[in-house]
């Protein structure tokens, strides 16, 4: 049965327009692409945290698990690492990755794809995408968020990424392939905007919205928890429809019911999508493993089925395939592994996530048809437990989907059941969501949402395991005793009869790495991107400086007493002996990284932030919300007794961790700003001049290039 009509249109928004409704078009059901309804089974797959080596294995898996589509996001920073000239430089734009990794899945193995530019992204990635050299453009200095804003300077410099990657996106589109080929279905404009505040939201949606079209796209464009879409009716906001995330507690799968009949109760002309059906969860440095994370197979399998009742036209997995943060590009505080404890692991092994991922997209699959056209939703379940919840949807041709759930995470349950379709029920309590931070949020949902099903009440023998979730087909005309239950038991992963032989390292060699490298001044106030690192690397810095045995005093200009005396100013200080009074080395960096320093050869003593903090290498989210200062310390040592009469060197190691991905630090400017030494902790009293390598010793003498020959190293 195809869609109603190729224009969906409700009494309380203006008409959606699709300009290739032949290709796709959507409404209040679902999509139908080249004519045939089509239920989008969609897999979470970041081709920026696989190699490309990788991708065929993943593809074929992903492939083989029943899935149709696959998503990603498309990170800005990752794809315009240096900064350009100005807004009209996309000569260090490279899209080459994100290309190959669309034709590989299109192509190749016969995918849909969805994309997600942001250009905030969040995804626990360095700057939830944003590059960190835009920082530079910044106008404000206040306590207000920039980013993601509808500031004029913003918007130009979000519609400049636009411009660059929707071209590929055009191409890529499915509108621009042969009939029955593959390409890209949906473009999703911004991300989560519902979780940032900030005044004239609809200007910067608008300006992206523009860009996409502009640039020739004509597939289907989106949101996610973005109510500027989800209640439009304005002329071109009312034309993008929003989606839902469900981060959900363990035995709160029946809020997703909710949720999904919420969501298309706001948009009556289009389908209910999930754009984050959670797949697991990530780690956090000094916290819990995504292993630990109470995400299993049973809760997949619920929240998956518990959508499907309250009516969803597409779910797209998150993540389905761990990866991994090469070079260092996760969020502040996030670990290198982004396993997430997916179906599909970080090294590409298969367990019981996928399995059940198996089973949803076999029950949808076999399915489909009937199932994209039905109605209904929860109901109430006479005679059953407290912790049982389900609903019933009928297809047009009369066919039954009992949907059943437990929400006892401990023990199975069993038993009869009289399903009322006429009676609507909801899940007791209030509903939440879980954000980036693991908090639990309130959502909101329509009071009354549920639809009812005009069919007499009937009963069902049923049988679920702890926290089990099935759903019973009942074909038109049929009894329940004659239906079919879902999922169906999956024949098991195969698994290597043999596994390689252990391999045991008996020796290892090791060397000093020298604090030396390629170094060059370093102009005053510059930060690391502004000399084109925009990676997460280590960076050193050099001074070197000369003081005297005899007392030379030293003013609140910053100047010694000879250097006043040379530009006219009178000291306001006693003289001070300079070896013994400069205890104090204080550093200014960028964003509050972390700095290790080495005085004439020997490590200074930290006292800000503590060695524990500096040892951790995360973050200090107390002061997330604050801008840095230029009279800010945030790393400071003592170096009382290693100074001396004549030559000296101060050598920082600068480790860039990463930055924000939510908060003010995703902003600013990375590096030092400057750095010197002090009487006290709280000011600089004798600027130095420095010099930086941008690379460190090791990785300019080439160590960690494959073919690199140890020699003259030392057996450990």
């Amino acid at each position: 049965m195809g869609c109603a009509s190729l224009l969906a249109q409700t009494p309380s928004s203006p008409t959606k327009h699709f300009p290739q409704p032949d290709r796709i078009r959507y409404d209040s059901h679902c999509f139908t692409i080249d004519g045939q309804d089509t239920f989008i089974r969609s897999a979470e797959f970041h081709y920026f945290r696989t190699p490309r080596e990788l991708w065929r294995d993943r593809f074929q898996k992903i492939k083989d698990a029943g899935f149709n589509t696959v998503d990603a996001y498309v990170p800005w920073n990752w794809q315009e690492r240096e900064m350009p000239s100005g807004l009209d430089d996309y000569s260090k734009v490279d899209l080459s990755e994100v290309e190959a990794w669309l034709k590989m899945a299109q192509d190749e193995f016969g995918f849909y794809t969805i994309v997600r530019p942001g250009p905030f992204i969040c995804a626990e990635w360095a700057g939830g995408g944003y590059p960190r050299w835009l920082a530079k453009f910044n106008p404000w200095t206040g306590k207000e968020f920039w980013l993601r804003s509808a500031d004029d300077a913003h918007i130009a410099w979000s519609v400049h990424w636009y411009d660059a990657v929707c071209k590929l996106f055009a191409r890529e589109q499915i509108t621009r392939k042969v009939k029955g080929g593959r390409g890209i279905i949906l473009v999703q404009i911004e991300n989560e905007y519902d979780h940032h505040k900030c005044p004239d939201k609809p200007k910067l949606l608008e300006a992206l919205l523009g860009s996409v079209t502009n640039a020739g796209v004509e597939v289907p464009m989106f949101t996610c928890l973005t109510r500027e879409c989800r209640t439009s009716d304005g002329p071109s906001l009312s034309q993008v429809f929003d989606s839902d995330n469900y981060y959900v507690g363990l035995t709160e799968a029946p809020s997703c019911a909710q949720r999904m009949m919420s969501l298309r109760a706001k948009q009556p002309d289009a389908p209910g999508f999930v754009t984050e059906l959670q797949g697991g969860w990530f780690a956090l440095v000094n916290e819990r493993l995504s292993e630990e994370n109470f995400s299993d197979a049973r809760h997949y399998n619920a929240i998956s089925l518990m959508s499907l009742l309250g009516g969803a036209g597409g779910l797209n997995s998150y993540v389905f395939v761990g990866g991994t943060h090469f070079g260092g590009w996760q969020a502040r505080g996030q670990t290198t592994t982004y396993d997430y404890n997916a179906a599909i692991r970080e090294w590409g092994a298969r367990g019981a996530k996928y399995e059940a991922a198996v089973s949803v997209n076999q029950f949808i699959r076999e399915n489909e048809t009937q199932l994209l056209r039905a109605e209904g939703g929860p109901c109430e379940l006479q005679g059953g437990p407290t912790n049982l919840f389900g609903g019933v949807r009928v297809s047009p041709d009369g066919t039954r989907f009992l949907f059943l759930t437990s929400t006892d995470a401990r023990n199975p349950v069993s038993g009869k059941v009289t399903v009322v379709p006429g009676n609507t029920a909801t899940p007791a309590g209030p509903i939440y969501n879980t954000d980036q931070e693991g908090n639990r949020v309130l959502i909101k949902t329509s009071e009354s949402v549920a639809q009812s099903a005009n069919l007499p009440p009937f009963d069902v023998n049923y049988e679920l395991g702890a926290l089990g979730a099935k759903v019973l087909v009942i074909p038109p005309g049929k009894t329940p005793t004659e239906g079919v239950w879902y999922p169906k038991l999956q024949n098991p992963i195969a698994r290597p009869a043999t596994l390689p032989a252990p391999v045991r390292i008996a020796s290892a060699l090791k060397h000093h790495e020298p604090l030396d490298g390629p170094w060059q001044p370093l102009p005053a106030g510059k930060s690391l991107p502004e000399l084109g690192v925009s990676d997460q690397r280590y960076v050193l810095y050099r001074a070197r400086f000369t003081l005297q045995n005899r007392s030379a005093a030293v003013s609140q200009t910053g100047r010694s007493a000879l250097q006043d005396a040379a530009a006219g100013f009178q000291h306001s200080r006693a003289p001070i002996d300079e070896v013994t009074n400069l205890t104090k080395l204080l550093v200014n960096s960028f964003s509050r990284d972390l700095v290790s320093a080495q005085v004439n050869g020997q490590l200074a003593k930290r006292l800000y932030p503590d060695d524990a903090y500096a040892a951790a290498a995360t973050r200090n989210k107390k002061k997330s919300f604050d801008r840095i200062q230029p009279d800010e310390f945030d790393n400071r040592f003592d170096i009382g007794g290693q100074l001396r009469a004549g030559t000296n060197e101060i050598v920082l190691l600068y480790e860039n961790i990463g930055f924000e991905h939510g908060y003010i630090p995703m902003e600013e400017l990375s590096g030092i700003r400057r750095a010197g030494l002090g009487l006290a902790e709280t000011e600089i009293a004798w600027p130095l001049d420095w010099q930086i390598a941008t690379n460190l010793g090791g990785v300019t003498a080439g160590w960690t290039q494959p073919d690199f020959t140890a020699s003259g190293w030392s057996k450990v």
